[in-house]
C-alpha cells in the first residue's frame, strides 16, 4: 500500500499505528487515497458513524434502459418487504437481540441503496 501511495513503508506503518501517540497521523487526503486504492470504506464508515450518519456506496449507473429503471423501482419494494419482514420476525418474541438488529440494519442498507439507485437513474434522465 505504501508504494501505491508514494510513501515509505515505515512512515505508513508509523502513521497507522494506534499505539503511537506522536502527532504523525494520516492526513485526510491520505486516508481517502488508501480507501480508493484498497476499495475498503471502513474509515469513512467509522467517520459517518461517529458523526451520527451513515455511509452508503452508490453504484455507478451508466445508460440504463427505461425497463431497467422499472426494475430498480420494483427492487425498492422488494427490499422494503424484506426489511419489514426482518422487523416482524424479530418482534415475534417481543424484543430485539443484537443479531436481529444486525440483520435489520443490513437489510435497511439494501433498502436505502435501492432507493438511491433509482434516484441516481432518474437524475441521469434529467433533460436540461
Amino acid at each position: 500500500m505504501a508504494a501505491k501511495i508514494g510513501m515509505p513503508a515505515g512512515t505508513l506503518y508509523n502513521k497507522s499505528n494506534l499505539n503511537d501517540s506522536s502527532l504523525h497521523k494520516p492526513s485526510l487526503a491520505e486516508a481517502v487515497l488508501v480507501q480508493v486504492i484498497s476499495s475498503d470504506t471502513r474509515i469513512v464508515e467509522a467517520m459517518a458513524h461517529v458523526l451520527g450518519g451513515l455511509f452508503v456506496r452508490i453504484p455507478t449507473i451508466d445508460a440504463v434502459s427505461d425497463a431497467a429503471l422499472l426494475e430498480m423501482i420494483t427492487e425498492i419494494h422488494v427490499q422494503s418487504g424484506r426489511y419489514h419482514a426482518e422487523i416482524k420476525e424479530a418482534l415475534a418474541d417481543g424484543k430485539f437481540s443484537r443479531d436481529e438488529h444486525v440483520r435489520i440494519y443490513k437489510q435497511a442498507l439494501k433498502f436505502i441503496r435501492a432507493v438511491l439507485e433509482s434516484v441516481q437513474r432518474i437524475e441521469g434522465m434529467v433533460d436540461e
